[in-house]
């Protein structure tokens, strides 16, 4: 639970992170000029009223917030104060005096006070590093480094080569896994097999998309090639929780359970196991399962969420709908008998593209 609200906390904070400091945002056009001039700057946002009792010296501007400004008042050692909508600057060359005592790892007189304020008070606090050119954020306990432009065009592409790679192995977990469904040889490890490439898919992505929030205005290619990547991953992914989660489990919070999976986790047969709702003492990875039926039949074109409930509502598992006549599915309340032709004729020809698709 801990973990979990402090993943909450960390995205909250990179959320707003990103929204100020990407690439084309007036704030990183200062710590661009800065970095360019091989300066320092240490950068706290906040109200000067809440900040009196660790700050020292200084001067008071309360001047509108340019980029311009910001640069030349780095050239002066002290700290630069400036409202946390960015539309004023408070302060410069402010001496900051956080207490001492508190604990921090970082090196450097600019960024031990960066860490000591950023704890102490609450704020966030940027530190632009002379002699390494990093910049270093703050606030609370969360310490981030922001990447360079380069760095993270390089980190974004390698990440979309990823995701590839798990889509592609998705799809070819899928042809696998529907063709023992017409065979009725479907095991537990089979399904546990599609629903880590899920999970290490949603891995991925949650870093991308860290990378392309940190982009910004640079990040419109590699959202094009993300979400054509990403396009139907959700919906099919609770249709195969749908089709192989225990009856008593959500189908919602199975999904959030295993998206909380940690990479080194979701390669422990038994976790995603244990999401689902088996425990290996009853059932071995070689055992048999049966599908419901929700991801065969969301791959019919015409086919809405609740004919797919009312289908499988009857007709408890993949077996009995491959089986079912047209006449007995069109005997369930809701479904025409066009339909149920349709629903009918589709299924053979899935059949026999998936039995090519294997060849």
């Amino acid at each position: 639970m801990r973990m979990r609200k402090n993943k909450i906390v960390r995205k909250q904070i990179l959320e707003h992170l990103f929204s100020i400091m990407s690439p084309g945002k007036p704030l990183r056009a200062a710590i661009d000029r800065i970095q360019e001039a091989n300066l320092g700057a240490i950068i706290v946002l906040g109200d000067p009223k809440k900040l009196s009792d660790v700050m020292r010296g200084g001067f008071e501007l309360n001047t509108a917030y340019t980029p311009q400004k910001v640069y030349e008042l780095s050239k002066m050692d002290g700290a630069i104060i400036l409202s946390e909508n960015i539309k004023t600057i408070h302060g410069a060359n402010i001496q900051l005096q956080p207490d001492s005592n508190i604990k921090t790892d970082e090196s450097g007189t600019r960024h031990q006070a960066a860490n000591r304020i950023a704890k102490q008070k609450g704020n966030l606090v940027i530190a632009v590093s002379e002699r390494r050119n990093k910049i270093t954020v703050y606030k609370g306990d969360f310490i981030y480094s922001l990447n360079d432009l380069s760095n993270l065009l390089v980190k974004s592409s390698q990440a979309i080569t990823a995701l590839e790679k798990y889509s592609v192995g998705i799809e070819k977990g899928w042809t696998n896994l529907s063709g023992l469904e017409f065979d009725n040889m479907v095991t537990l490890y089979d399904v546990v097999e599609v629903v880590r490439m899920y999970g290490l898919l949603f891995k991925m992505s949650e870093e991308l998309l860290d990378y392309m929030a940190e982009l910004g205005v640079e990040s419109r290619l590699v959202k094009i090639q993300y979400d054509e990547i990403m396009l139907n991953k959700n919906e099919s992914f609770i249709d195969l929780i749908m089709d192989y989660k225990m009856e008593n489990e959500k189908a919602e919070k199975v999904v959030e359970n295993i998206r909380n999976l940690t990479k080194e986790e979701l390669f422990e047969d038994e976790n995603i196991v244990n999401i689902l709702g088996y425990n290996l003492k009853d059932i071995s990875l070689d055992e048999g399962v049966k599908s419901r039926g929700y991801s065969l039949l969301s791959s019919i074109n015409k086919i809405t969420k609740k004919d797919i409930e009312l289908i499988t509502g009857e007709l408890k598992d993949v077996q009995m709908i491959l089986l079912a006549s047209p006449e007995k599915i069109s005997q369930i309340k809701g479904i025409s008998k066009f339909k149920s032709e349709h629903i009918h004729k589709a299924l053979a020809r899935l059949k026999n593209k998936i039995a090519l698709d294997r060849e």
